[in-house]
Parts: structure tokens; C-alpha cells; sequence
């Protein structure tokens, strides 16, 4: 599935490597105004790689990063006008992704797969609180 959403990626101008800050951006896009930190805790990346996930986003030009006024040690996170613009652009794209990948499978596998990834994104939540919403 990663090779069919990183030519969705391609055709807006990035890489394959700009697929795994998607999962981030749809976090940020998700709960805006959270930390820098909880964000990394909820996706379950490290301090270091978090705070270089978030300093090439910021690169980019696609997530804004303030300080926390009450704790000014913490990185408070919000997306920019095209990093919303991309997650949005994008979200269609994943689930045709995720629609190719399964679209030559029989009826009967393809409802066992849907269910089997419901149950995952639910134990995700579970674990993290993160849901992936349509944006």
C-alpha cells in the first residue's frame, strides 16, 4: 500500500520518504493545539525523531510550531493553511491507495480485510487516542 500512496504523493510533489509524515499531519490536523511531545507519545515516535519529523514539516512550510505559553520548554503544534491543504488533498488519495491495494481480491476477502483493519484502527485508539477522521 505504501508504494500506491507514495505515487499519490509523487503526483503532488513528494517522496515516498514524505509518506510517513502524513500519519503526523493527520494527528496535527486531528488535534490541533496539542504538544510537540503528545503528539510523539500518541504515534508512538521518540523525542529525537519527533522533533525531527516536526523540523522538516516545518521546513516544508506544512505545521506551525509556538511555544507553550504556561511551559515555554513545550512546542505547541498547528497546521499551516497548505499543510491543512495536504491533508485534506491527500485523505481521498490514501483511501483510493487503500482501494487498489484490495480491488482484484474476491467480495468475501475484501470484507474480512475491512474488518480486520476496523478492529486495528479501534485497538490503535485504544492505545492512542488517535482516529483517523476524515478530514
Amino acid at each position: 500500500m505504501d508504494r500506491c500512496f507514495s505515487r499519490q504523493l509523487e503526483a503532488v510533489g513528494l517522496n515516498y520518504r514524505d509518506s510517513r509524515y502524513y500519519g503526523v499531519l493527520l494527528a496535527v490536523y486531528n488535534y490541533p493545539q496539542l504538544t510537540q511531545l503528545k503528539i510523539g507519545e500518541k504515534l508512538s515516535i521518540d523525542r529525537t525523531s519527533i522533533g525531527q519529523l516536526i523540523d522538516e514539516l516545518e521546513r516544508k512550510g506544512l505545521v506551525h510550531r509556538e511555544k507553550k505559553p504556561k511551559d515555554r520548554r513545550q512546542n505547541v503544534l498547528t497546521l499551516t493553511l497548505e499543510g491543512e491543504g495536504l491533508v485534506k488533498n491527500m485523505w481521498p488519495k490514501l483511501k483510493a491507495a487503500e482501494q487498489q491495494v484490495i480491488r482484484d481480491l474476491p467480495d468475501s476477502q475484501k470484507t474480512i480485510i475491512l474488518e480486520i483493519a476496523e478492529q486495528i484502527k479501534e485497538n490503535n485508539h485504544d492505545k492512542t487516542g488517535i482516529t483517523r477522521n476524515l478530514p
